[in-house]
């Protein structure tokens, strides 16, 4: 199953659940005879659904950095507005970070050093990048290209090659 569908799923299991408890807790109060308008029982699982949905699209980022290896860090973070969630406009949420392990680093003998740079995307597919660092020459060397003249503001390459230039 997808990203998509397990929150999918996951707004439906709260809908289920907030009908279950507004339902008995409705029932209780109409048998103490408090009338209870029958709008606010849709209401009541809608309002639980869209909740659900907004603390998950929050909190994303921080339990997909929580289950990162010991030590890694996060390069950079990519937030967006969405349409069809006003509020981002305001608050943007996170939906992509780049992360780096530094467990990864290896040195070759002739100076370039390898690491792993890993890329995570709400609703995505996490993948796994590794790049070659010339930390002498400045130059970066992403799987299956050429040598390419590093910017000296990458925040991998400035990871990577701290204390590693002489």
């Amino acid at each position: 199953m997808t990203g998509v569908g397990v929150e999918v799923l996951g707004v439906v299991a709260v809908g289920i659940g907030a009908a279950a408890v507004l339902f008995a807790s409705f029932h209780a109060l109409r048998k103490a005879g408090i009338e209870i308008p029958r709008w606010l029982l849709p209401a009541g699982i809608g309002l639980a659904m869209v909740s659900y949905s907004i603390w998950s699209d929050y909190s994303w980022y921080g339990r997909a950095v929580d289950r990162l290896p010991a030590g890694s860090e996060i390069l950079l973070v990519g937030h967006k507005k969405q349409a069809w969630a006003p509020w981002t406009y305001v608050f943007p949420v996170a939906v992509r970070f780049a992360a780096f392990d530094p467990a990864t680093i290896q040195d070759d003998s002739d100076g370039v050093r390898h690491g792993q740079i890993m890329l995570f995307e709400r609703r995505g597919q996490t993948l796994i990048v590794p790049q070659d660092f010339d930390c002498q020459g400045s130059r970066i060397r992403r799987a299956g290209a050429d040598w390419t003249t590093a910017d000296e503001s990458d925040p991998a390459f400035l990871r990577v090659c701290s204390g590693a230039r002489g």
